[in-house]
């Protein structure tokens, strides 16, 4: 016989499939390759026609290195895509058949016995009710329910009911009932303060006037000299111009240098 004419047996052919659709899918699911790996020693202790394969939980939980539960949950992941079919024994362990398949395997139908597992699903309930708790907030309308007559209206902290005797607060603080049950909610949610800028931070002291500016240069006129009568200008017996009044010298007539050249004209 030649080497054309040799019949692959069908534990062959299944481990070919099997690892053929772990290359497909186990990219996208990865719990594939774990399921498999499972399947690939119950195959070793198959014969070559696939059948008379009967390991223990136990001994597939070892050589997997998994839990007896995994390796049953996997299992069950094989049994429903249609590539092992498990016969049980009673006081011994199930013998297993290998199957061929003969195309693709539908994976994702089957899949959920060995994600959806009961650690899984705690940590999830666990996980979605923190996250609601967390996401709980106030009234967006700001309205309090007017509370039945003859029970104070009270939001207390401490989670205590309140009575008649304790009087209605918030936080441990007194407060008073609203009149018409309703309650503005605060604008920024924190304490307001008023801006310092522009202003005195303490108005009951007393601030320097400023001076007047620009200053008025010395013997011009502004709007700021003090004195009422108008500064007496005495035009030059020379020149005719004004002559600007000086303390050292009053009741001069001519301008100096106009007497200086006067004497110089005269001599």
């Amino acid at each position: 016989m030649s080497n054309d004419d040799r019949v692959q047996s069908v534990r062959n052919a299944w481990t070919n499939a099997l690892r053929a659709e772990v290359l497909r899918v186990g990219r996208t699911i990865p719990e594939v390759a774990r399921v498999v790996t499972v399947g690939m020693w119950i195959a070793t202790y198959a014969d070559a026609d696939g059948s008379n394969s009967f390991p223990s939980r136990e001994t597939l939980a070892t050589l997997s290195g998994c839990s007896q539960e995994t390796v049953t949950r996997c299992v069950k992941v094989l049994m429903g895509v249609g590539a092992l079919v498990r016969k049980r024994r009673p006081n011994a362990s199930s013998v297993y058949q290998l199957l061929v398949p003969t195309g693709r395997l539908d994976w994702d139908k089957h899949i959920h016995f060995v994600t959806e597992t009961r650690q899984r699903k705690a940590y999830a309930k666990k996980k979605a009710e923190s996250i609601a708790e967390a996401t709980r907030t106030a009234s967006t309308d700001a309205i309090r329910t007017a509370s039945v007559v003859g029970v104070p209206d009270s939001v207390r902290g401490g989670g205590s009911e309140p009575s008649e005797d304790t009087p209605d607060s918030v936080h441990g603080r007194p407060r008073k009932a609203s009149v018409d049950a309703v309650r503005t909610a605060s604008v920024a949610g924190v304490y307001q303060y008023l801006p310092t800028s522009g202003r005195d931070p303490l108005p009951d002291q007393d601030t320097a006037d400023l001076s007047p500016q620009p200053p008025v240069r010395a013997g011009a006129r502004g709007e700021n000299d003090s004195s009422e009568e108008p500064h007496p200008w005495t035009p030059c017996s020379e020149c005719g111009r004004p002559i600007a009044p000086d303390p050292k010298r009053p009741g001069r007539t001519i301008h100096t240098r106009c007497q200086a050249r006067a004497e110089r004209t005269a001599s």
